[in-house]
């Protein structure tokens, strides 16, 4: 399935945007002779004067990245003929019309991925380049993992044709030009080869392109969106309790979930729109609000427990340990409570980061700095973040999806999990009467952590 979605739009934009002008950079050469050029010549020295030292300079992992795999002895090692007879094996590759899987069959089964990319590289220009790199780029870009040059030809085409599509030919018209299916490969390379940090700054992302391609590597490890399924119970059930006030304090109301009381976190969430972010605000804190601020988050509003204490399930320990912590730097505290909670700012695994290495001594749990965390964040922002708990996360996940949680701090899985609860918002919102936030979404898994799915 093709699922070209907004990460890959904005990484094939940092890719054009670099390779137009640039030649070279981490992973990626376009720089004459390129590989494929440094192919044909010394194939074309092999072939008019067949010799040991002759083959080794072409079957080289700087030629032929998947001549990694054995590398040269491999082949020579397991050549049952002379230099004249691999030489006509290595003539029929280069000029043969068509791939030809027989020529797989001559040498041990894992020389197979350099013989297809050397069958490709040396025309590039009129036939795709198929190696670990292209197909790696083919699933992370959802056209499929064929095994074969054959099952491979179709998608590399759709593939082309939607690189094509979104950037064009980039290369084209400047002076380190290559054939589309050299520069396809190369782009392949660069995702194959390096994690998200590293591409946001090879390519040079800048915050706003950044902020939609972050939780990439979470994204891939995955290999694509979280997915939901045997859902449609628990929600319907959720809406007939919320439209019904099941969830409200006191409520004598049946149903799944009807003992429960919810509502009061859009209570508490309402009272600090009205009475505490009017004077402190909290996207751009002094460190003379910190104290005060944290402390006006401190309090038991509609419930006989503090909240961020309760909505940390009673764990008062990291709460006051993150309030300490901040009373001790209120400067840099504010500082990074300002930018965590400023949407405007850095992209999101930035921010959680920001505030791991600043209050890393709060909590051995790297899970728990993240329930933090994110509590301010839904706090501040209920329209958009749930807040995590692992147990709770745990349970729902498990239940309706394959994705195994991870345990830590881990900012790209938290946005992986945060964009499969915002498609349960929305889901909710076509059912449900009121306008849904992630403030429902807690409650949501909170009941289901706490009494299973609906009988």
């Amino acid at each position: 399935m093709v699922q070209i979605g907004s990460r890959h739009e904005k990484l094939l934009e940092a890719w054009a945007d670099t390779i137009a002008t640039q030649a070279e950079g981490e992973q990626f050469d376009f720089t004459s002779p390129t590989r494929s050029e440094q192919l044909a010549t010394k194939v074309q020295e092999y072939l008019e004067d067949p010799s040991e030292e002759r083959f080794r300079a072409f079957w080289d992992r700087d030629i032929i990245r998947d001549a990694v795999y054995g590398g040269p002895n491999s082949v020579l090692n397991h050549w049952n003929g002379g230099q004249a007879d691999l030489a006509d094996y290595i003539r029929d590759i280069r000029d043969a019309e068509s791939y030809d899987p027989a020529w797989e069959r001559r040498l041990p089964g894992f020389m197979a991925p350099a013989i297809r990319e050397l069958y490709g590289r040396l025309q590039p220009a009129n036939r795709p380049i198929f190696n670990r790199a292209v197909r790696r780029g083919l699933s992370t870009f959802g056209f499929g993992s064929p095994n074969s040059v054959a099952d491979a030809i179709e998608p590399i085409a759709e593939f082309e044709d939607a690189y094509q599509t979104r950037i064009g030919h980039v290369t084209a018209g400047t002076d380190h030009e290559v054939p589309l299916s050299e520069e396809l490969e190369q782009f392949c390379h660069v995702v194959r080869s390096l994690d998200e940090p590293k591409l946001r700054s090879v390519l040079d992302m800048d915050t706003p392109t950044y902020a939609e391609f972050s939780g990439w590597d979470a994204y891939t490890s995955n290999d694509g969106p979280i997915q939901l399924h045997g859902l449609s119970t628990v929600l319907d059930a959720f809406s007939e309790g919320t439209d019904s006030e099941a969830y409200e304090r006191g409520s004598d109301q049946d149903g799944w979930g009807a003992n429960h009381w919810e509502t009061w976190k859009d209570d508490y969430c309402e009272h600090l729109q009205a009475e505490v972010f009017t004077e402190y605000d909290p996207t751009a804190l002094e460190a003379s609000d910190v104290e005060p601020f944290l402390e006006e988050l401190s309090i038991n509003y509609g419930i006989d427990d503090v909240v961020p204490i309760y909505l940390l399930g009673g764990r008062w320990q990291p709460w006051e340990s993150f309030k300490d912590a901040s009373v001790d730097d209120p400067e840099t505290a504010a500082t990074v409570l300002s930018a965590l909670l400023d949407e405007e700012g850095d992209a999101l695994t930035d921010r959680l980061n920001a505030f791991n290495d600043f209050y890393a001594g709060i909590s051995d749990s790297g899970s728990e700095r993240m329930s933090v965390a994110t509590l301010l964040l839904m706090i501040t922002h209920p329209d958009k973040y749930p807040m995590y708990r692992y147990t709770m996360f745990s349970d729902f996940f498990s239940e309706f999806s394959s994705y195994e949680l991870p345990t830590g701090f881990n900012p790209g899985a938290y946005q992986l999990m945060r964009e499969a609860l915002a498609r349960v918002r929305a889901d909710l919102d076509e059912t449900t009467e009121h306008d849904v936030t992630m403030l429902d979404i807690h409650s949501l898994l909170w009941v289901v952590h706490r009494q299973g799915v609906p009988g």
